[in-house]
């Protein structure tokens, strides 16, 4: 059993936390370009649903069908978290009979990792780190 799996289950979420490996520099740029990743990750089309502004310069992004629903928020970082280094907020979950949403969540980390551009946490439903490609301490 992996360690995602042993997380999942009916309902449970995986939260993820994502930054960019160089400079934020503009949310709705980072948010379009990591949005679009995560896009081909899970091989779906986002086309018809892209970010909107959010409050204080945030951006949010929302996809769904009959296979999953995937959201994406993208704020400032909060100093001094594993969230300054990675501000955006990801959670994708499974619709599917014949996926789990751990599934989708192992799919989603090592894709997003290999592209060697971001910065990722999991953690799960009940805020436990599952899986980090950068040092996130050990105060949890």
């Amino acid at each position: 059993m992996g360690k995602y799996e042993v997380h999942g289950g009916t309902g449970r979420d995986f939260d993820f936390n994502v930054g960019p490996m160089e400079g934020v520099g503009d949310r709705e740029r980072f948010g379009d370009r990591l949005w679009a990743d995560v896009a081909r990750v899970l091989e779906v089309s986002f086309a018809g649903f892209p970010g909107e502004a959010g409050d204080r310069g945030s951006h949010r992004y929302w996809f769904e069908d009959n296979a999953m629903s995937v959201s994406l928020y993208v704020d400032e970082g909060e100093p001094g978290w594993v969230f300054e280094k990675a501000p955006a907020m990801l959670t994708a979950r499974s619709r599917s009979e014949t996926a789990e949403t751990w599934q989708l969540a192992e799919k989603l980390y090592a894709g997003l990792v290999a592209t060697g551009a971001y910065f990722v946490a999991v953690f799960a439903e009940d805020g436990m780190p599952i899986d980090a490609n950068f040092d996130i301490g050990d105060d949890w």
